[in-house]
């Protein structure tokens, strides 16, 4: 994987989308950004060569607190910029206890130097990075550059990731049940009370395993 530089027109701020945020990019285009449209490797906006933004939905920002994804996710973007930043979108009532809120936003902060920021809607959203790649780009001076290309990933770092699709399952545990069952295969086909056997699953969640394992699409 390589940093791939990206002509800006004089004037212009031009902000880096992943494909699949286009209702976003279209609030950007209306705003004035020039959109440049790729499968990016690393978070889903980049603003310049040292600010890349996450965009998650309130619902998944707690839910990847919850299955440790979301220090994965901080880890890989501090790796490759210097600004990470999670921008929190809109509210759901996905229940999280406030002091748990609390510890990960300080633990985004203060071990991977990332900024966390509330916004209402996918508009103010793109409002918000707009500002962030005008202030980089036109305020700083800055160049704006994007990852290309694709991380290798080994066989044992599949088959994790697929496991880790399942509710509930984070990197850690997914690890624990790919050890406990031997393969992908067996840990989809493992029942309730093998699957409470593996540290971290309890009756709740194994029940929600092997439900999601079961149902017929």
């Amino acid at each position: 994987m390589q940093a791939q530089r990206i002509l800006r027109p004089e004037g212009k701020v031009v902000v880096a989308v992943d494909y699949r945020e286009k209702e976003t990019a279209s609030f950007l285009e209306m705003f004035g950004a020039v959109v440049n449209m790729d499968a990016l490797v690393v978070g889903d906006f980049v603003c310049s060569d040292r600010v890349v933004v996450e965009r998650k939905a309130h619902s998944d920002f707690v839910g990847s607190i919850i299955d440790g994804r979301l220090f994965e996710q901080a880890h890989h973007m501090r790796d490759h910029f210097e600004k990470p930043v999670f921008i929190i979108e809109g509210h759901s009532d996905r229940d999280i206890s406030v002091n748990a809120l609390k510890a990960a936003i300080a633990t985004l902060a203060t071990q991977y130097n990332a900024s966390v920021l509330n916004t209402k809607n996918p508009k103010d959203t793109a409002l918000t990075i707009f500002w962030l790649a005008k202030k980089e780009q036109q305020g700083a001076g800055r160049e704006l550059s994007i990852m290309v290309g694709k991380k290798s990933k080994d066989e044992k770092r599949l088959q994790e990731e697929i496991v880790c699709g399942l509710p509930g399952v984070g990197p850690e545990i997914s690890k624990r049940l790919l050890k406990q069952f031997g393969s992908v295969a067996a840990v989809f086909g493992a029942g309730e009370d093998d699957l409470k056997k593996v540290k971290g699953i309890g009756k709740k969640l194994a029940a929600r395993i092997h439900k999601i394992s079961e149902k017929r699409y």
